[in-house]
């Protein structure tokens, strides 16, 4: 987004052309000639470009943003406003997450090659920080244990952490619990399967989407492919439908991977996709 406005839309109303909630923006902009604008934001307003957003699964009318004038913040969309502003990043604050156990925990990851854990209940919570090796892009919270997260970072490396390991309050030199040279570029997204465990999906700006199994923090890759969507800005896999994995990219086109006919991804994890096979034929039959 260019602007530090966050539009939400409502799926269930056909053809509608406004979002029914706008959280910050600007309110007034003055032009005099010869000189640059005057902006007045609106109350509790980012003051530039929203880079990452986070809903939070537990308590539905909180939301998470990350922008590029350095601040965190949680909303409440229920009432518009903004609840919460955190100014612990020092550059570029470009993904947020929250944990999916500790519903009130919060991971934000920079520019400033940090990854930073907050406590979203408690606004004066130091915190623990992680230090990385470049850029963040995107980060992704294990949803099979409430312990781990993984972060990409613009290098074309992705690191996992176990956030027990931290050592101190404020700032954490524990190592990660495993690098991974994933891609040749930049590793703009990270997905993990919802259904299976230690399945995780990466795409980059090289083109390229990989499938990794991260056992017992050892990844080793058991497919890739290039989705023919040019640099591959994100990648999410489906709640509803564990092993479709969706694909975005420079061509802006949607792109769709059914992993379960992958022979690697049905010989690690076959199991969880027959339960998953029976699982949406229930809900089909239910409909």
């Amino acid at each position: 987004m260019d602007e530090p406005s966050i539009e939400i839309w409502d799926l269930d109303i056909i053809d509608e052309v406004q979002p029914c909630v706008v959280l910050g923006g600007i309110a007034e902009m003055k032009k005099k000639k010869g000189k640059k604008a005057s902006i007045k934001y609106k109350e509790g307003s980012h003051r530039d470009s929203v880079l990452g957003l986070a809903w939070n699964k537990f308590y539905r009318n909180v939301l998470a943003s990350a922008s590029a004038d350095k601040q965190v913040k949680i909303w409440d969309v229920a009432t518009g406003k903004c609840t919460i502003t955190m100014e612990h990043h020092t550059d570029k604050v470009q993904a947020v997450a929250w944990n999916y156990f500790a519903h009130q925990v919060l991971l934000s990851g920079s520019f400033d090659h940090s990854v930073v854990l907050k406590d979203g209940r408690v606004s004066s919570h130091s915190g623990y920080k992680w230090t990385v090796t470049a850029d963040v892009e995107s980060l992704a919270w294990d949803p099979h244990t409430e312990h781990s997260f993984v972060v990409s970072l613009e290098d074309g490396t992705v690191k996992g952490f176990d956030i027990r390991a931290a050592t101190s309050s404020s700032t954490s030199e524990s190592k990660p619990s495993f690098t991974l040279h994933a891609h040749d570029k930049a590793v703009c997204a990270i997905s993990y399967n919802p259904s299976a465990p230690n399945l995780l999906a990466t795409g980059s700006t090289d083109k390229m989407v990989k499938l990794w199994d991260v056992s017992n923090n050892q990844p080793s890759c058991i497919s890739s492919r290039n989705p023919k969507a040019g640099a591959v800005f994100s990648v999410s896999f489906s709640e509803d439908n564990p092993f479709l994995l969706a694909i975005g990219g420079s061509k802006g086109t949607l792109e769709v991977w059914d992993t379960s006919y992958d022979a690697a991804v049905a010989q690690r994890f076959g199991s969880y996709i027959k339960k998953s096979r029976t699982h949406t034929w229930v809900l089909t039959w239910l409909n």
